[in-house]
């Protein structure tokens, strides 16, 4: 048996002991450090540099030609899958925490914020839940959006700027407003964005 499962199986059977507590500081300082250095690196403007850190220090599932533009946040960056041929725009927010699923030939504007965990209000203890996110391939999601944990976006459905999105998106439809809702429907179009030129500063 490993020192890693020791230790939780330790701090499972008597959470309130002293070597327990003390895991537990340790883990929370590990993982303070890990969003702090993973915020670090995405204000350096190279997106090889980028790229690699994201790929190999922190775990992201980041196909070769996808695009990560500058000071994007984490959480739980291993836990976050980017397809092939997509790109995310400028200061987005990645939460893995319940999984984040992002297709091929995505593009998603500057602002964007998802989220895989909440509180549940109705909680006596307030305790946190999670759901997976999926965006699948060719959707297209404007400046600002906030998706909220369990949202489907589906194939080539268009979020507009600005909105939040509380359910799931149907394939081929746009959708706006806060809560998000439907606005028309999407011609079903099928292309590769150019993933070769990159803003060099971004």
């Amino acid at each position: 048996m490993s020192i890693k499962q020791v230790l939780k199986d330790k701090v499972e059977k008597d959470p309130e002991s002293f070597i327990s507590k003390r895991v537990f500081q340790v883990f929370r300082v590990l993982h303070d450090l890990n969003i702090f250095f993973i915020r670090l690196t995405g204000k350096i403007p190279s997106h090889r540099f980028r790229e690699f850190m994201y790929r190999h220090l922190f775990k992201v599932d980041l196909a070769k030609n996808s695009i990560i533009y500058w000071q994007c946040n984490f959480f739980r960056p291993s836990n976050v899958h980017i397809g092939e041929n997509s790109i995310i725009g400028n200061d987005a927010f990645l939460d893995g925490r319940g999984g984040l699923y992002i297709g091929s030939h995505v593009n998603i504007a500057g602002n964007f914020q998802v989220y895989t965990m909440e509180h549940d209000i109705s909680s006596p203890t307030f305790e946190s839940t999670s759901d997976p996110v999926y965006i699948d391939d060719y959707v297209y999601i404007g400046t600002r959006v906030m998706i909220m944990p369990g949202v489907h976006i589906h194939e080539g459905a268009v979020v507009a700027s600005g909105a939040v999105v509380t359910k799931d998106v149907p394939a081929w439809t746009m959708v706006g407003g806060v809560p998000a809702k439907y606005i028309k429907d999407r011609p079903v179009v099928k292309y590769e964005l150019n993933t070769k030129i990159k803003d060099l500063f971004r």
